[in-house]
C-alpha cells in the first residue's frame, strides 16, 4: 500500500513540474483571453479559457486560419498595441493574412490576395499590404473585436502562442477551432 501511495505522489510531483516548465517556457499555456469577446462563438465569450503551445512558432510562422495568442500592451487611453514585451493583455486572434498578402474587407466578406478568406459578415476596410514579419489578425466576432484594423499588422514576434483547445467552460471543450459564418454575435452581457 505504502509504495502504491509513494508510486502515485510521484506522478503527480512529475506532473505539476513539467506543467510549470511547459508553462514557464510558454510552450503550453492556458489561457484566459482578456477579450473574449473578439472571438466569440468560436471561444465563449464569458469566461472562456483555452490552452496554447508555444513550441511551433519557434520554428515556423503563423499560417493564415490559424488561432494565436499574443502579448499587448494598453495605453492609458485604453488602446491596445500588440507587444512581445507586454503583460497587460492577452489577445486571441485569428491569422487572417502574412507577410506580402493584400488583405481587404469588401462587399461584407475578408479577401486576402482577392481570394475569399471566411464567411463571417466584416465591415469594409482596407486594403491592407502586410509588411514583412508581421501577420494581420482578425477576430471572429468582426463586430466587437479589437483586432489588427485597429491597431494594425502585427509582429510575428507579439505572437506567443497557437491556440488548439477550448478547455473552459467544461461544457465547451473543443478542439474545433474552424472559421464560423454568417453574422457575428455581437457585444455579449457577461454576468
Amino acid at each position: 500500500m505504502l509504495r502504491w501511495i509513494t508510486r502515485a505522489l510521484a506522478i503527480v510531483v512529475i506532473a505539476v513540474a513539467a506543467f510549470v516548465v511547459l508553462d514557464f517556457a510558454e510552450l503550453l499555456v492556458p489561457v484566459e483571453p482578456d477579450d473574449a469577446q473578439s472571438m466569440a462563438d468560436t471561444i465563449p465569450a464569458c469566461d472562456g479559457r483555452v490552452l496554447a503551445q508555444g513550441l511551433t512558432y519557434r520554428f515556423s510562422d503563423p499560417k493564415p486560419g490559424h488561432v494565436v495568442a499574443v502579448h499587448a500592451a494598453v495605453a492609458g487611453d485604453g488602446a491596445v498595441t500588440p507587444d512581445r514585451d507586454a503583460n497587460d493583455r492577452v489577445l486571441v486572434l485569428r491569422v487572417a493574412a502574412g507577410p506580402g498578402d493584400v488583405i481587404e474587407g469588401r462587399d461584407g466578406t475578408v479577401f486576402v490576395d482577392d481570394v475569399k478568406f471566411d464567411d463571417i459578415e466584416t465591415e469594409p476596410f482596407g486594403p491592407v499590404t502586410v509588411p514583412n514579419e508581421q501577420h494581420f489578425l482578425l477576430g471572429d466576432n468582426r463586430s466587437a473585436a479589437i483586432d489588427s484594423r485597429t491597431f494594425g499588422p502585427v509582429l510575428g514576434n507579439a505572437i506567443f502562442a497557437r491556440v488548439f483547445a477550448v478547455f473552459w467552460p467544461l461544457r465547451e471543450i473543443t478542439f474545433r477551432l474552424g472559421q464560423g459564418t454568417g453574422a457575428p454575435p455581437d457585444r455579449t452581457t457577461c454576468s
